[in-house]
């Protein structure tokens, strides 16, 4: 009995230990390296010291870029929620033969590199390139610079990211759903809910901490915007979105600048929502409560 409790455990321990070894070296050693850089000497903040925050606050980039990822997320964040779940329960409630095809359709989408994807849409986008070019020229848009202008970049990138996400996070809610108990389902049905109450009143409640995951996960994707504006930047657009994020600035700031603090200052304060989040997720939810119910099971 000893014997087999080791080897499960080992097992479980040697599925982890790939994991644990890419957090520590790709999520704890970096922050920890963030924040003794910070203090270090720099072009920007030649003394050292934490004033590296202060000056990253005061950098006339700053607070429009603040903007810039502040008005994208009031559209990125919201609407891919909705649209994840609504989506979800509509697959869920429809069983359909074509379910493995919807599937395949919502995945293609999120396979395709965040380079490749700005490509795309830019030949969308593109009146005599686009396959929807009869639509743009229906709508007035003849040429792709009254597209690809300053004013309409939240609105870009917020469908750019929001293709880039939303099918996974699809197939993921939807999986969610088929765990739910069908005891618990039919009973309901046999109450007299419609479909919309059996998704509204039942489903939804049941799989909250859930989408509490994906909503936080959505949020810290969407503070460190910056394949999108950089590549547009830098590839197709020249000079259109300089700054534009705050993850771009971070980069400005260490490779243009050389001020490698203010950059790590910058990366330490977009961590924080993040990891309030990841506490919330953790401590005012139950997401590890089953885990830990059936291990308990398991032991006595």
């Amino acid at each position: 009995m000893a014997k087999k409790k080791f080897g499960s455990n080992f097992a479980m321990y040697a599925m982890l230990a790939p994991y644990m070894a890419l957090l520590v070296t790709f999520g704890i050693v970096p922050v920890i390296m963030a924040i003794k850089e910070v203090p270090a000497p720099s072009r920007v903040n030649q003394d050292g010291g934490w004033d590296a925050f202060k000056i990253v606050l005061q950098d006339f980039r700053f607070l429009p870029a603040l903007k810039h990822v502040l008005g994208f997320m009031a559209i990125y964040v919201p609407v891919t929620t909705i649209f994840v779940i609504a989506v979800a329960l509509m697959l869920d409630m429809n069983p359909s033969k074509w379910k493995k095809w919807l599937r395949l359709a919502y995945i293609v989408p999120a396979s395709i590199s965040g380079a490749v994807a700005v490509l795309v849409w830019y030949v969308i986008f593109a009146p005599t390139l686009s396959p929807i070019k009869s639509v743009l020229n229906a709508i007035g848009i003849e040429k792709s610079e009254e597209i690809w202008q300053t004013k309409n970049l939240i609105w870009l990138f917020a469908i750019m990211a929001f293709f880039a996400v939303a099918a996974n996070w699809i197939l993921i809610q939807f999986g969610s759903l088929q765990s739910l108990s069908q005891e618990i389902i039919e009973a309901a049905r046999m109450d007299g809910c419609s479909a919309f109450q059996l998704g509204w009143r039942i489903k939804l409640p049941l799989i909250k901490k859930y989408i509490i995951y994906m909503g936080v996960l959505i949020f810290a994707g969407g503070l460190q915007l910056f394949v999108e504006p950089q590549l547009l930047n830098t590839g197709v657009y020249a000079g259109i979105a300089e700054s534009w994020s705050l993850d771009q600035l971070a980069f400005e700031l260490a490779f243009t600048a050389g001020d490698f603090g203010g950059a790590s200052a910058l990366s330490l304060m977009l961590l924080v929502p993040s990891l309030i989040g990841a506490l919330i997720v953790i401590f005012k939810t139950d997401m590890f409560e089953e885990a830990e119910v059936s291990g308990k099971r398991k032991a006595e």
